[in-house]
This record gives structure tokens, sequence and C-alpha cells, in this order.
């Protein structure tokens, strides 16, 4: 089967010659462009100069002065701001959850071009009404769902607290982008919006080409407008006629309506002469098979055979193993045949499922929930720590200090009772304070890092010291004001958010990926895992403040 990406090669290799260096590629994300690299090489009997790859992100980030901020100092940003316009003397770890929700509200008016004054003026009016009869009945539905936690009373406490945050959104998202300004940072749609609006776009090569958009957001649709008025860009979509309007202007099914509207205002660039191949996928024979599975561990043990079934697995990187729920990775990769020589695996490993996450986690608990009132620590943490992997990095008497707590019973342990040798005095010693706290993270992570050669172990334990760093840094400069737990809640979600990155040849071997990584690429072979409710679509968490209708 020839591939989406093998015409989109053929058709600029015709159009433009070998000599691609003027031109700049654009995807929504970068897997796609390692692979038509490939296809480029391919199409052409003679040198290929490659063209400039680019994601979209990269495009917009080029033409802007600012930088995306740290997660975790714009919601820092933010407090200040918010406090500074609201007056309250809420604190930091009250605010920080939904400082990240206001952050993520502001990103979709941003990226959507809105007209944040109005947007917010329509907040705060919708909530002061005291008559609603002005309401169509759908409205007041609406509204009713909106409201759902607020009790009949007009005047209830939890009304007054959002009305008083409502009546402010419009003030604190100026402040808010104000401050960010003045220190050259931004969230992403600010910094998208940044560039259209100021109209910071500089032509730079003879050609921008957009390969495999689909949904645009209004600042993408901006940036294309532009480009194309002025004559520098070219459009190819990955699409089957059978998605998208035929001559009567009828859109046959709903997932096209999208695509169509793009390529009536934007073109297709790909040639008449390929589309009739590349686009007419949907009616061609295809074998396709559904197995049901009890459970995700048996899911990811059928890889091994699916693999081997039919010699699939010397196919190489025209087959796909695809996650709908990425926590099977770690199953999968136990479920390779040992026949299968390269794999490639898009995704990255999940530091949360390396053995340093549960470390760190550990060693957090003994500082919080694991700390007594007389600064000593609970017995049961204390185990807990001592059986795991990694302290035995730490110290070789580990195990002799279990063995002896057991076996004495020691049920409220001095901590001196504790310090076998120095190590372990350096780690059983209570920290007073979150600088501290950090520090003493650190320190451990330096004393285990060359302590084992596995790439895996050493990779994550980097990664994890340069997350502890990172929050280090802005504890350290007065930014993160917060509580103990809310620290250890903030280390876990950017745990649960980072990834290991593999390092190889991604154009070679099987591909195992995630759903998203799959945008533009075509495969012979697709095993689909986890195709459950909630998984294949992804189940959606719509939290915002502002109201859907809006």
């Amino acid at each position: 089967m020839k591939s989406f990406l093998h015409y989109i090669a053929k058709d600029i290799i015709e159009k433009y010659g070998n000599d691609l260096s003027h031109i700049a590629l654009v995807f929504p994300n970068k897997r796609a462009a390692l692979f038509l690299n490939e296809e480029l090489a391919q199409c052409s009997d003679k040198p290929v100069w490659a063209p400039n790859y680019l994601t979209i992100s990269d495009l917009f980030r080029r033409y802007s002065s600012l930088t995306v901020g740290d997660p975790i100092k714009l919601v820092c940003e933010l407090y200040k701001t918010y406090t500074e316009v609201t007056g309250k003397d809420e604190t930091l770890d009250h605010f920080y959850d939904w400082g990240r929700l206001l952050i993520s509200d502001f990103d979709d008016v941003d990226k959507n071009m809105a007209d944040a004054k109005m947007v917010f003026s329509n907040i705060a009016n919708i909530h002061e009404f005291d008559d609603i009869s002005y309401l169509s009945e759908e409205q007041k539905d609406i509204l009713k769902s909106f409201f759902g936690n607020f009790s009949d009373d007009h005047n209830s406490k939890l009304k007054e607290l959002f009305l008083s945050l409502w009546n402010k959104l419009g003030e604190i998202y100026a402040g808010f982008r104000e401050r960010l300004s003045k220190q050259h940072i931004a969230y992403e749609g600010m910094l998208y919006r940044d560039v259209v609006d100021e109209q910071t776009i500089k032509v730079e090569h003879d050609k921008y080409i957009f390969v495999g958009f689909n949904v645009l957001q209004r600042v993408e649709q901006h940036l294309f407008s532009f480009l194309k008025s002025e004559g520098v860009a070219e459009f190819y979509w990955d699409y089957d006629f059978h998605y998208v309007s035929r001559n009567n202007g009828n859109i046959p099914n709903e997932a096209g309506k999208y695509i169509s509207q793009y390529i009536k205002t934007l073109g297709d660039s790909l040639s008449e002469e390929l589309r009739g191949e590349a686009y007419n996928n949907f009616r061609k024979q295809k074998d396709i098979s559904f197995v049901k599975a009890k459970t995700e561990n048996i899911q990811a043990r059928f890889v091994s055979e699916w693999l081997r079934q039919d010699g699939r697995y010397k196919d190489g990187r025209r087959t796909a193993v695809v996650m709908c729920d990425e926590g099977l990775l770690t199953g999968i990769m136990y479920a390779i045949p040992e026949e299968v020589e390269n794999i490639n695996i898009t995704t990255g490993y999940p530091l949360s499922q390396a053995p340093v996450s549960s470390f760190v986690s550990q060693l957090l608990d003994l500082q919080t929930i694991g700390l007594r009132t007389d600064n000593g620590f609970r017995i049961s943490f204390i185990r807990s720590l001592l059986t795991h992997p990694f302290t035995k990095y730490l110290s070789a008497k580990a195990s002799e200090l279990l063995k002896e707590l057991q076996v004495k019973r020691i049920l409220y342990p001095k901590n001196e009772e504790l310090w076998a040798d120095n190590s372990l005095k350096a780690l059983f010693q209570p920290m007073d304070s979150n600088l501290k706290l950090m520090q003493w993270l650190l320190n451990i992570l330096k004393n285990i890092a060359g302590k084992n050669e596995d790439v895996l172990f050493v990779e994550s334990v980097f990664n994890m010291y340069t997350l502890i760093n990172r929050i280090k840094g802005l504890v350290e400069a007065g930014e993160l004001d917060v509580d103990r737990i809310t620290i250890q809640k903030l280390l876990k979600q950017h745990i649960a958010a980072t990834s290991i990155p593999f390092h190889g040849e991604p154009a070679i071997g099987i591909q195992i990926m995630g759903v998203l990584e799959t945008r533009n690429l075509d495969f012979d072979h697709v095993l689909l895992l986890s195709c459950n409710e909630g998984n294949m679509p992804k189940g959606i968490r719509d939290s915002s403040f502002i109201p859907y209708s809006i």
C-alpha cells in the first residue's frame, strides 16, 4: 500500500525538483517529518536537498519574542495577578488547582481569537441575574446544569464566591498577560495570538507547505490565510473522498465537516492525477478483526501472538501497535517476541512507571504523612523505604537495619536509632522547609545516580533530578510558597506528565505509538489496543469557568 506521505513526496518532487532547501514543510507533530524524509529519498533517483521541517508550534514560536513559561511559574504569576486584582488573601495552596484551570480557559480564549472583553463581560452578566424570565427554557436548563452545585438560595456563599471571581475575570486576564509580557514569557495561546495580532510573521521561505492538518484553531486559520494571501502557502490534507463534500455541496459524513471547509477556503495542493489514488482508500478491501480481552494484561500479551501471525513483525515500520491507553506500554515491551530486531517507541517511557518514581513518592511520604509530631518517623513508612530496591544504592546496611527493627519490634524509633551509617543518617533527617526538602531529594538522587549503568535507570534518575531541580528553583526564588502537601501533589502531577524519550532510528522497526502519533502515517498492519469507551475516543473532562453556551 502506498502511503499518504508517499503521494505528498511524489507531488513535491514533481513540482519543486530536488532542491527543496528553500521550502518549509509544516506538520502537526514531528513524527511525520521523519517518514516524509524517507519518502522523498525514495521518490527521487538523484540526491535531494532536504526541506526545512517544522511543527506548527515551532512556526509560531519562531515569530515571537516570547517563550512559553514553565507551567508552575505561570500559575504562580497568575496567583500574584489574582491577589492584586481581587484583594483576597487566599493561599497559593488553595488557588493552584483552579489557577491551572483558569490558564486553560485563557488559552482557549486566545487560540480561538475570542474577544476577551465580551466573553468575560457575558460571564459576569449572566450570573448577576435576579429575574431569568427572559431566558428560553433551553438556556435555563443550560444554566441550571452549570449551577448544579448551587443551592436555591441566590445569596448562597458558593455563588457569592463564584460571582466575585467572574466579575474580575476580564481584569485578571488583562493583568496576567501584561505581567507575563514584561517577563517575556507566555502561555501557548497567548504566544500564538500575539504572533497573529502583532503581525510579526516574516516570510523566510519561498514556500510553506502545510501537511495533514485537520481541525484548525482560529489562530492557525489566520496564519494560514495570511501566508496564502502572500502566495507562499500550499496545503495537503489527509482525508478520503468518503468524508468530503461532493459536487452538490453536501457533506456525506460529519467527520469531513472541517476538511471540506478548509479545502474550499485554502485549496488542496495535491495534483488531480494523484488524488484519485491517495484519497480513495475507504472503498478498498480490508481485513478487520475484533478480539475481546477480559483484562489489560491479556491485551498486552496478545501483541506477541499478533506480531507472529503471518510474519507481521518482518514488515518492520509497516506494522504499528497503537495504544489507546498508553499505560499498556510496559506490558507491551515485555511481550515483544525475540525475533523482532528493531522497535520504535514513539510515546517515550512514562516516568511515573519507572522505579525512581515510587522511590521519590516514598521519600515524600516519609517527610509528610510519615513524620511524627516529635520529628521522628512512623515505623510503617520507615519499613517501606528500607524495602525499596533503590535504598540499597544508598546504604549496604539498609537490610540489616530493617531486620533489627523487625526483631526488636520497635514501633517508635528515635532518629538516632536509624543512623546505622552516614548515608542512613542523611536519609532519616526531618526537613523543616520546602527548600530543604527539595535539596534533600536532589542529594539522594545524586548519591544513587552512578550506582547502576542500566540505561533506563540512568535516564529516569536524570529526568527526575531535572524535574525536582525546576521546582527547587521556583521555591528558592520565592515563587512557589505552598505547604508540604501541595509540593508533593505538584511533583506527582509533573511526574505523571513526563516521559523518558527513547533514542534510536524512528523510521526503522515496528512502531509502538499513541493515537495522536499516528497522524499522517499509514501502515499495512495495525493493532489497536484498549479500544474501549472512554479510550477511543478519549473521554473529555470539560472543566471550565466559562459556560459552554458562551
